[in-house]
């Protein structure tokens, strides 16, 4: 009788505990014995790495990456890692005199063995504490508990033979446990299932794909790059105010998805506009060519799939100073033509090798030349340039020209984001733009902020100030002198 108590007391605890834990597992061949599968996520990611020459991969250990020679190793930051398997047999003794048997182990192999031992030995402590009670449940949780903390693991090192499948395991559960959570998304605020939505790499704000693939594509068709970047308005900010915000990198927006001929595009004309805006780069003296110099700092995009965050950093605006550095650097290499300097560049397209000063075709590191009289345009790119410096305003910043087309005087950059007053080219503070316009010592601005409301339409009409009213300027007296000149030759004649 004694012992048909006992055995209903251990089947009534396992009932219990599979009403709690719905996956633990009877073993039908023994009543008494289980089996769970407990989650490790841990709160924080654990730095993981791993070692070509470890050893014996059934022995994991906790690593220390400088007296493993691993300093140079990638260490990878894991948020899921493979579940915990408890194994628990109830002798006909427990709970009054004898504890469970409990068995722990992961497969593949990465909790230390003395971690494991140590997991098992607090097993016969509880049923200590509990003085020969029930205590599979308090078991549990503490395994629980200590999973979150990585069985109180900082970082781990492992054999390189369990990395892919500890990699791919950490990727499915992540997906898998995101697909069956709902979220409000962050633009169109509806509530979406977990596989319809993204969560970004960096910032882990959710948003569904449809309302990425709309933003993110008309950013990259219209060209502009720079606002390929995380669309929550608080992504970004620092507790003391300020903002840095990273672009999206091709990497990521394969994975939204977006196509793979966008993604290119993306990358293409991100380098482009880095490759510009660098004045110590040199392009290619063949017309037909034009193509930019070699260099590892721009290196040649061959696939974008393997292109990660460290290739898409935003673009800070250039500030004047760093710009005109730029500029004397790169015209003091032309003109300097010494002995040992490094002239030599290959074009990236044709493969012409040329000289950076005199900008033809290599002649050797023993001959002196002079940079070619940049000056010289053709007749179409002056008559280019005359337009352009007639009927733009040029950004204050980063000298990009801009053409309004409605609105105010009050200009935002398009590349660089400055603010600045499209008639005199000033630049204006952020918070207060408009002060420009209502301070009575601007005379040539003061009350102008509507001044060509409907566009600049190249018709010469407004006053200009700055860099674009002394082409005004230069030009009325062109014609003025023009003018005085046809008078005279009409009382000549």
């Amino acid at each position: 009788m004694a012992t048909t108590e006992v055995d209903d007391e251990r089947i009534e605890e396992l009932e219990t505990l599979q009403s709690i834990y719905p996956e633990l597992t009877l073993d039908p061949a023994n009543p008494f014995s289980a089996q769970l599968d407990l989650l490790v996520a841990p709160a924080k990611p654990l730095p993981v790495t791993f070692e070509p020459d470890l050893g014996r991969p059934d022995h994991p250990a906790v690593g220390n990456t400088e007296a493993n020679n691993t300093e140079n190793a990638v260490v990878h930051r894991l948020a899921y890692l493979p579940p915990l398997c408890l194994k628990v047999e109830l002798p006909a003794q427990y709970p009054a005199e004898a504890p469970p048997k409990v068995n722990l182990t992961t497969s593949p192999s990465w909790v230390p063995l003395d971690a494991i031992e140590k997991l098992e030995r607090e097993a016969y402590l509880l049923w200590g504490e509990y003085s020969g009670g029930q205590m599979l449940f308090a078991y549990i949780s503490y395994l629980q508990e200590a999973a979150e903390t990585t069985f109180g693991l900082s970082e781990l090192l492992l054999p390189d033979s369990v990395k892919a499948e500890l990699l791919y395991y950490s990727k499915c559960t992540k997906k898998e446990l995101f697909d069956q959570e709902t979220f409000d998304c962050e633009v169109c605020l509806e509530p979406k299932k977990g596989s319809v939505c993204y969560r970004m790499e960096r910032c882990n704000h959710v948003f569904c794909v449809n309302c990425l693939q709309d933003y993110y594509n008309n950013c990259i068709k219209e060209g502009d790059v720079n606002n390929v970047k995380c669309m929550s308005t608080d992504c970004g900010k620092h507790a003391n105010g300020s903002k840095k915000e990273r672009l999206v990198s091709p990497k990521e927006l394969l994975q939204i998805p977006l196509s793979l001929e966008v993604v290119e595009r993306y990358a293409k004309i991100k380098r482009k506009k880095k490759i510009e805006a660098d004045l110590t780069i040199i392009h290619c003296p063949r017309s037909w060519c034009q193509g930019a110099m070699r260099t590892t700092k721009y290196p040649k995009i061959k696939d974008v799939r393997e292109m990660d965050d460290s290739d898409s950093e935003a673009d800070e605006p250039a500030e004047a100073s760093s710009r005109e550095e730029q500029a004397e650097s790169g015209l003091e290499r032309r003109r300097v033509g010494t002995v040992g300097m490094d002239r030599l560049a290959v074009c990236e397209d044709c493969t012409l090798a040329f000289c950076k000063v005199c900008l033809a075709s290599w002649h050797g590191d023993f001959v002196r030349c002079e940079p070619r009289d940049s000056t010289q345009l053709t007749e179409e790119d002056q008559a280019s340039l005359n337009f352009i410096m007639k009927n733009t305003s040029p950004c204050p910043t980063c000298a990009v020209p801009c053409q309004k087309s409605y609105g105010c005087n009050h200009m935002t950059c398009f590349q660089c984001k400055s603010h600045f007053c499209y008639l005199c080219g000033a630049w204006l503070t952020p918070e207060n733009p408009y002060g420009h316009f209502n301070n009575p010592r601007n005379k040539s601005c003061f009350n102008r902020l509507m001044d060509m409301a409907e566009g600049d339409m190249a018709n010469g009409a407004a006053q200009f100030g700055g860099a674009r009213g002394a082409e005004q300027m230069a030009e009325f007296w062109e014609q003025e002198a023009m003018r005085i000149q046809m008078e005279l030759n009409e009382q000549d004649s």
